[in-house]
């Protein structure tokens, strides 16, 4: 028994047009499926024009069927609640503009898991993790990179003697 695509209102097939164009690769193939099943191509076909197992296209087809045009669209799976809202990542920013002796870290330098402990006992998050931390800074537009060791001296010519001697 072949398997199609139901037929498409007018504003059905507008509205799968405009998805056939996204830039999401799953949204675009899963439209391009329905609209050539509309044409009246067999699942092998569609197989063959997309890129699709038969498996895969006579799932989608099905799903349209019965559920319509919100099962093209690609939904990304829920995952783990955010540990930080914007506030709290402003937070952390904040934070890492403090110098790390401050919270009795013996280093000049913050360390993500560092920095995550000092954020879970100033109480931005109850569980932060490092890799966590890292992904928030980034979210902010700032980027984590390593911490650089300068060396400086309290001599009043030290800049005018660095510069001359490397030279």
């Amino acid at each position: 028994m072949a398997l199609h695509a139901r037929p498409l209102t007018p504003e059905e097939r507008q509205e799968v047009e405009k998805l056939v164009r996204s830039s999401d690769t799953v949204t675009h193939r899963r439209a391009r499926l329905v609209l050539l099943s509309g044409e009246g191509r067999t699942v092998a076909e569609i197989v063959a024009a997309v890129g699709l197992c038969d498996r895969s296209v006579r799932n989608t087809l099905r799903r349209f069927n019965r559920e319509g045009l919100a099962t093209l669209p690609h939904r990304f799976p829920p995952g783990a609640a955010r540990r930080l809202d914007a506030a709290g990542r402003a937070a952390l920013i904040e934070l890492l503009h403090t110098p790390p002796t401050t919270f009795g870290i013996e280093s000049a330098f913050w360390t993500a898991p560092d920095l995550a402990r000092v954020a879970r006992e100033q109480g931005l998050a109850e569980q932060l993790s490092p890799d966590t931390v890292r992904e928030e800074i980034r979210r902010s537009g700032k980027s984590w990179k390593r911490a650089k060791r300068w060396t400086t001296s309290p001599d009043p010519d030290y800049q005018r003697k660095k510069g001359r001697s490397s030279a």
